[in-house]
């Protein structure tokens, strides 16, 4: 059932006008004028407007399950499937509350004919967590545009974004315990792929030597095999205030890509018979110090407890999110209070007399304050391999944006400055992409391998 709405004032006023001067005048012309703007009212009056039940709407999300960050593409395609033509048909589609449209418009118009299609095309940001769309409203205009007919249509397909934490792991150091794991190092020792042969040496392994060589030659060599080590690896996530920011209204925060990153990075170490351990500063942990920690440690129910964790530190930047140059997003003063218990600087102290004097350090930050960066000049002391892996959420697009672009810019470079890797993760580039990225540049330095120290 279409409403009725009042387009036609200008036409009635027009009408009463050229009828009042025709009469006034004795002018018979403006008499007949007169009953053209008559016309257009009654033929607004008379028309109707409906939505045919014949409209089919359908809706496809790709991808989801989509990655915090990641662009995700909407199509929504109208059909007229009925016998008639629908003039003036307008669509509206129930974008989520909590996502931002970056590209295209879930709005669209236009006269569809018997078995035509209206498709609109846009793209989403996506954020953790599960977000339902709001069905599409299409809306109907008569021919004399005098009534209009809204509906609420449940389209096909899709209807709900689902976000979730997934990442690669990012480039480590071949330093490693005595463990056997799943990561080669590029200095030769026991293990099953051939590496290369050396001069034989007193008390080398039978088993090692070159027998077939000593067949032809005569010579005794040993060969030598790719080393397997495992490598305890501590990640080090920065959910402090000055991270809890996002890129734009829309966006996920700097903490929310921090947890994307970590999560399969530690998901893929564990797989490979790694052990890793997790700390969050920032939020109030039960751990020493008030430090949210997982000590290092291998099997599913450590990546459980690791999740969980993470899951934790994205949803208290939710609450207190900010935008990009820092603006306040609203958080509880009940968040506030417990950021102003946390102290930082003791709890980055407190991971290297937790985590120990043999593990590896991975600090994803998005380097938005010298905290971080302090922490690592820190941590150079250890004589263990580092790496930052930092997300980019700063603003391109002020002035204030670049300018905070260059200091962080300048923190990384110090922080490569104390001999750790730097991983710039850059707006809009896929987080595998960089990290194939960081492989191949270790690919190319002398000897092979990854090396501690660099940066990419």
């Amino acid at each position: 059932m279409g409403r009725r709405r009042a387009r036609w004032r200008g036409a009635i006023v027009a009408a009463l006008a050229l009828a009042g001067a025709g009469v006034w005048t004795g002018n018979g012309a403006l008499l007949l004028a007169a009953g053209l703007p008559l016309s257009y009212l009654a033929y607004g009056a008379v028309s109707t407007a409906t939505v045919p039940a014949e409209i089919t709407v359908s809706r496809a999300v790709d991808p989801t399950p989509a990655p915090p960050g990641h662009p995700v593409s909407v199509q929504v395609t109208v059909t007229n499937e009925s016998e008639r033509p629908v003039s003036d048909l307008r669509v509206v589609d129930g974008v989520p509350r909590d996502l931002s449209v970056i590209a295209g418009s879930p709005r669209g118009g236009a006269t569809l004919a018997a078995g035509e299609s209206l498709t609109l095309e846009y793209t989403l940001i996506a954020r953790r967590g599960d977000h339902d769309f709001e069905p599409p409203r299409l809306r109907a205009r008569g021919t004399g545009a005098g009534e209009v007919a809204t509906i609420v249509r449940t389209p096909d397909g899709d209807d709900r974004l689902v976000c979730r934490l997934d990442a690669e792991a990012p480039p480590l150091s071949d330093q490693g315990n005595d463990r056997v794991g799943q990561r080669t190092t590029s200095d030769p020792g026991d293990g099953f792929t051939f590496h290369s042969t050396r001069e034989y040496r007193r008390g080398d392994p039978a088993g090692r030597i070159d027998w077939r060589s000593y067949a032809k030659r005569g010579d005794l060599s040993t060969v030598n095999y790719e080393q397997w080590v495992s490598t305890a690896v501590v990640f080090v996530l920065d959910a402090r205030p000055p991270s809890r920011v996002t890129a734009g209204p829309g966006r996920p925060t700097a903490v929310e890509l921090g947890a994307y990153a970590t999560t399969h990075a530690l998901t893929s170490l564990l797989q490979a018979g790694h052990e890793v351990g997790l700390a969050v500063v920032g939020i109030d942990g039960d751990g020493p110090d008030g430090l949210a920690w997982i000590p290092p440690g291998n099997g599913s129910d450590q990546r459980s407890r690791a999740i969980d964790l993470l899951e934790e530190a994205a949803d208290v930047a939710d609450t207190a999110e900010s935008g990009p140059n820092g603006e306040d997003g609203g958080g509880s003063d009940t968040d506030e209070t417990k950021a102003d218990e946390v102290d930082p600087q003791q709890q980055f102290r407190k991971v290297i007399e937790l985590a120990g004097p043999r593990s590896q350090f991975v600090l994803v930050s998005p380097m938005l304050d010298d905290g971080p960066m302090t922490a690592m000049e820190g941590w150079a002391a250890l004589d263990t391999a580092r790496t930052v892996l930092s997300p980019d959420v700063t603003a391109a697009s002020t002035v204030s944006g670049q300018h905070e672009h260059v200091r962080r810019r300048t923190r990384l470079a110090r922080c490569q400055a104390t001999g750790a890797r730097t991983i710039d993760w850059r707006r809009g580039t896929p987080l595998p992409l960089i990290l194939d990225y960081a492989f191949a540049v270790e690919a190319r330095r002398p000897g092979g391998g990854v090396q501690p120290g660099g940066g990419a």
